[in-house]
């Protein structure tokens, strides 16, 4: 039997930690702790739907600098998110914030508009270590954003889980009728193993593991900066 590699267990525990403590920002406490109104949570929405997209692209570049089992890994996970699951009989994710964006008032013909200043900026920001870091610190920065949204790693739900309920506190939508949150409360759980998997194999010295840790730190820090301003400009709306 093949031994575990031991640094897989530390990276485990460094990462959760990581993203459990994020949670205890300055910037995710303002954006999690804001009564919603319609106004406030369409525009996160649609918000959320370019940093979707931005996510293909970033997934799509660590890809392309990856050895070829990581190409697998990354095909497995991101196959769902681009053309949905006819098994489970699930729409791919653009289409699922479309349909989570109706449940406040918006149009599949809002979503052609462009983000945010903010959006656009953190999602360059993203797309730049994609493309330019080494694939195991671009693998580490995309993957750190799955750990931050897993129930089975975040400590009272991970971001998807505490938005939903904040829709159906504030705005009286259950869980069933949010598409997306329903979807990456869901998928996210195991999307989130798959640093700790390709580990397994790649994070053979302390060198390797710093870039993975790198990355992470790299990819959270713009996540929270995003949420922060993202809770800032919803802040403004009635």
């Amino acid at each position: 039997m093949a031994k575990k590699n031991p640094r897989v267990a530390r990276l485990f525990r460094e990462l959760s930690g990581l993203g459990n403590d994020v949670f205890k920002s300055r910037e995710y406490k303002h954006f999690l702790s804001m009564k919603l109104t319609r106004k406030r949570a369409a525009y996160y929405i649609f918000e959320r739907s370019h940093f979707h997209l931005n996510r293909r692209q970033c997934w799509a570049l660590v890809s392309a600098h990856a050895p070829f089992d990581i190409k697998q890994l990354i095909w497995e996970h991101e196959e769902d998110e681009l053309q949905g699951s006819a098994a489970r009989g699930v729409e791919n994710h653009w289409v699922l914030g479309m349909k989570e964006g109706a449940t406040v008032g918006l149009k599949r013909s809002d979503f052609n508009k462009p983000p945010s200043d903010c959006t656009m900026i953190c999602s360059s920001a993203w797309t730049h270590i994609a493309e330019h870091a080494s694939w195991l610190e671009a693998l580490g920065s995309s993957c750190m954003l799955e750990i931050g949204n897993s129930d089975g790693i975040i400590k009272g739900g991970g971001l998807a889980n505490r938005f939903a309920r904040n829709m159906t506190r504030d705005l009286k939508i259950p869980l069933r009728k949010q598409a997306s949150n329903k979807e990456h409360m869901e998928v996210d759980i195991e999307h989130a193993n798959l640093l700790f998997k390709a580990a397994e194999k790649h994070v053979t010295s302390k060198e390797d593991y710093d870039l993975a840790v790198s990355g992470a730190r790299k990819g959270i820090a713009i996540y929270r900066t995003w949420l922060g301003l993202m809770a800032q400009d919803m802040e403004k709306l009635r």
